[in-house]
C-alpha cells in the first residue's frame, strides 16, 4: 500500500422511488430549503431522495427514519402525490472530502496520482475528470483547471468552496 493520507469520509446517500404514473414531470425538480429532490424515469416512477447523511459510516442500510423524513419533504413540495406508493428504499456510499470537492493530481509518492472524493456528482464529471488527469499523468504536470483541487490544498489552508456544486447541499 502507499502512504497516502486522504481527508476522505465516507457516507451514505439514501433515494426512494414510487410506483409509475403517467409521466408529468419533464425535469428534476430540486428544493435547497426542503433538501430533496425529484425526478421521473421514462418508466414514469418518481426517484426522489436527500444529502448525504451526515454521519460517516460504511453502512449501506436504508431507515425508516429516513423515507419518513424524506416523504414528508417530497409531499411538501409536492402535496399531490400523497396517494402514490413507495415501491422502495435503497442506500449507495459517497466519499467525501471536507470541502466537498475532489482531490485529483500528483501526491507526495512519486508516479501516485488520485482522483477520488466526488461525492454525489463524481459521474457526471468522469470524463473531464479523466480527460484532465489523463494529461497530469502523460504531461508530468498538473493541468491549470484541476490545480485548486490538489491534495496540498488540504495542508496549505486554500480548500475549495463547491459546497453548492451538487443538486442537493451537502
Amino acid at each position: 500500500m502507499v502512504d497516502v493520507q486522504l481527508p476522505i469520509t465516507t457516507h451514505p446517500l439514501q433515494a426512494a422511488v414510487t410506483e409509475p404514473v403517467k409521466t408529468f414531470l419533464p425535469t428534476v425538480v430540486v428544493s435547497g430549503s426542503l433538501h430533496v429532490y425529484v425526478s421521473q424515469t421514462d418508466r414514469g416512477e418518481l426517484v426522489f431522495g436527500a444529502s448525504v447523511d451526515p454521519v460517516a459510516t460504511y453502512n449501506m442500510s436504508g431507515t425508516l427514519e429516513f423515507t419518513e423524513e424524506l416523504a414528508g419533504h417530497v409531499l411538501e413540495l409536492m402535496p399531490g402525490i400523497s396517494k402514490m406508493r413507495l415501491l422502495r428504499q435503497w442506500a449507495g456510499l459517497c466519499d467525501m472530502t471536507p470541502d466537498y470537492s475532489p482531490v485529483m493530481g500528483p501526491t507526495t509518492v512519486d508516479g501516485f496520482y488520485v482522483d477520488v472524493g466526488w461525492g454525489t456528482y463524481g459521474f457526471k464529471a468522469g470524463p473531464v475528470s479523466g480527460e484532465q488527469m489523463a494529461a497530469c499523468v502523460a504531461n508530468g504536470a498538473t493541468p491549470e483547471l484541476i490545480k485548486p483541487f490538489e491534495l496540498s490544498r488540504f495542508t496549505e489552508g486554500t480548500l475549495v468552496g463547491e459546497k453548492g456544486a451538487a443538486a442537493v447541499g451537502h
